[in-house]
């Protein structure tokens, strides 16, 4: 098997709306035969392409008739994986990720480990802005961005409600994996991990 086919047998494994790049294909080519691969593919109209250097499986849509493109968050993350960043929505782009906001900001906006950067992505604007690693290392994915949510929120506006939402979007392995991991964060943001857990149990806060 040829490098180019290794790396379409893959992608037929992909499901659809799934994002990457030369990168995700590593362990079967180098980097640049990858990314010639992947530019044939694309030129063929098997894969469409997010943005430069990133790629994703198109869905049709029965009912539009239309390709339904990958998400904004899968881009990001496919340019992170790439990159070795470690990325977190912030602000409206976390609220939107855990059901606190169900409008999709036209900007995202994303904390990273890495540099700058701005992406635009059909009509998204896409910002990453750089925090440095300690601030991102130490926590999951699911944990810094609860955390950048709460934030987005202000301490006073998290209330009931809130709290609600989250353990009703969270599943048990998140909400586990944040009440442990809040002990080192800041004291309102640990107290709101305790009652998330106990709302998601229950449990009178």
């Amino acid at each position: 098997m040829t490098e180019a086919e290794a790396i379409a047998k893959r992608i037929e494994s992909f499901g659809a709306g799934r994002a990457f790049t030369a990168a995700d294909f590593s362990d079967v080519a180098g980097r640049r035969n990858a990314a010639n691969a992947l530019g044939r593919l694309h030129t063929k109209g098997g894969i469409a392409r997010a943005i430069r250097g990133v790629y994703y499986v198109p869905e049709r849509s029965a009912l539009m008739g239309t390709e339904v493109p990958a998400s904004a968050d899968e881009v990001v993350r496919a340019v992170a994986r790439a990159n070795k960043w470690i990325v977190a929505p912030s602000g409206d782009a976390a609220l939107n990720a855990l059901g606190l906001d169900t409008q999709v900001p036209a900007k995202l906006v994303y904390v990273s480990s890495g540099p700058y950067k701005r992406y635009k992505y059909g009509p998204y604007d896409i910002e990453l802005r750089h925090r440095a690693n300690r601030d991102l290392l130490d926590c999951s994915q699911i944990t810094c961005t609860i955390v950048q949510a709460l934030k987005a929120l202000g301490r006073e506006n998290v209330g009931d409600e809130e709290i609600g939402t989250l353990a009703r979007n969270l599943t048990e392995e998140q909400a586990g994996a944040f009440l442990e991991e809040s002990t080192g964060l800041t004291s309102w943001v640990a107290e709101a991990a305790k009652k998330i857990w106990g709302a998601k149990h229950g449990q009178d806060r």
